[in-house]
């Protein structure tokens, strides 16, 4: 019989995950509606940023999964002599802290974003253009000092019941020994590039380098306010080019779903910046863009996931082997696999049942022209015997 290890769960085409940077325990007064204002100070509140995003997008497509990209200290972006704001670190309000651990529980994900995201080369200058923001991982000057950071954070999102396995470098800039470090703190995956398809892996501990693939302001790209005139009186004649650039951006989700890449849509959670200017890719001025993403995926078939869950898969997948003799069917998962156990999905030519080591029947399921399986796996040798 012809079986297979699956390329994602349930032998979806792709998996989709909404990586949403920068929640935070911050509240900027700038805009009149406050959901504008929320970084997550708000947490699920009326009037929160998320609860926007529940109202406006979540409640339509209730299977999306979200990765939040969350530094663990006072977030060094909002300059102080900026606008006025509420602002605290991870495990400094326990509002913050029961919030995450309830979007935790919801499937999504909390994940690794630094700690204060980096420093302004002038503090007197509140905007973050032309080089005056530098990000953190480009401040560490040596591999020892970025990981004492960086598993500091690890332990603080432990304290509060959160369990980070991956995260992003800030700003996607990192120096020479910016992976080095993400290696020695061994973990699952990290998402170091933007715009890169491929899944590729980095270091001695083999750590997920996650692609980002799609950005979630592509529908609205050439017509939203930025806050600075210049781009915003170009963009009064560019807006009228959108429906065609749209025309674009479909082929391209499309191109990756078809080739069952990860589509893994970059936003942050606010449009408000000490600066005064509005934060690229953001979630409130990207609504109507996400609600085209979604509605367009609505139609195939994807795999909703966190970067957590898609990146497990992937560390499953490529350590296990698959042995099939007579009526035995064995998966051997690695020893050295970060992921000790899980579910692997099989494909299947014809019908089966399968028995485990407890005795528990798992039967197959159709699906399209094959049959699918799920065996749940741990490390070591797992057998299962062929039902009759």
């Amino acid at each position: 019989m012809k079986l297979s290890i699956a390329k994602w769960q349930n032998n979806h085409k792709a998996p989709a995950v909404l990586m949403i940077d920068d929640l935070n325990d911050i509240y900027l007064e700038l805009y009149r509606d406050s959901f504008k204002n929320d970084w997550g100070y708000l947490c699920n509140n009326e009037g929160s940023a998320y609860n926007f995003l529940q109202k406006e997008l979540l409640n339509k497509f209730p299977k999306i999964k979200i990765t939040f990209f969350t530094p663990y200290a006072k977030h060094n972006v909002i300059n102080p002599n900026g606008a006025k704001f509420k602002r605290y670190g991870v495990g400094e309000r326990e509002e913050f802290s029961n919030f995450l651990q309830y979007l935790q529980n919801l499937g999504h994900e909390i994940a690794h974003h630094g700690s204060n995201h980096g420093k302004y080369r002038d503090i007197n200058n509140p905007s973050t253009q032309n080089g005056n923001f530098i990000h953190e991982w480009e401040l560490f000057d040596s591999v020892d000092e970025g990981v004492e950071v960086t598993l500091k954070g690890v332990e603080l999102f432990k304290n509060i019941g959160i369990n980070v396995s991956g995260g992003k470098f800030c700003g996607y800039k990192s120096r020479e020994n910016s992976l080095e470090i993400i290696d020695k703190c061994n973990f699952l995956y990290w998402c170091a590039n933007s715009g890169v398809n491929e899944i590729k892996r980095f270091g001695k501990n083999r750590v997920i380098k996650f692609p980002t693939t799609f950005a979630g302001n592509s529908f609205v790209r050439l017509s939203y306010k930025t806050g600075n005139f210049k781009k915003d009186f170009i963009k009064l004649f560019t807006r009228f080019l959108q429906p065609i650039y749209n025309k674009k951006e479909y082929k391209k989700l499309n191109s990756l779903y078809e080739n069952g890449n990860i589509l893994a849509i970059q936003e942050h959670i606010s449009p408000s910046t000490s600066s005064g200017l509005v934060q690229s890719a953001n979630i409130i001025s990207d609504i109507k863009s996400l609600n085209k993403i979604f509605k367009f995926l609505e139609t195939k078939d994807i795999w909703y996931a966190t970067c957590h869950e898609i990146s497990s898969y992937i560390e499953l997948k490529d350590n296990t082997l698959l042995e099939f003799n007579n009526n035995e069917l064995i998966l051997t998962l690695n020893s050295n696999s970060k992921a000790e156990s899980g579910t692997i999905s099989l494909v299947l030519e014809k019908n089966l049942k399968l028995k485990d080591s407890s005795g528990k029947i798992i039967a197959a399921i159709k699906k399209d022209k094959n049959y699918i399986i799920n065996l749940p796996i741990k490390i070591g040798k797992n057998n299962f015997e062929v039902v009759k």
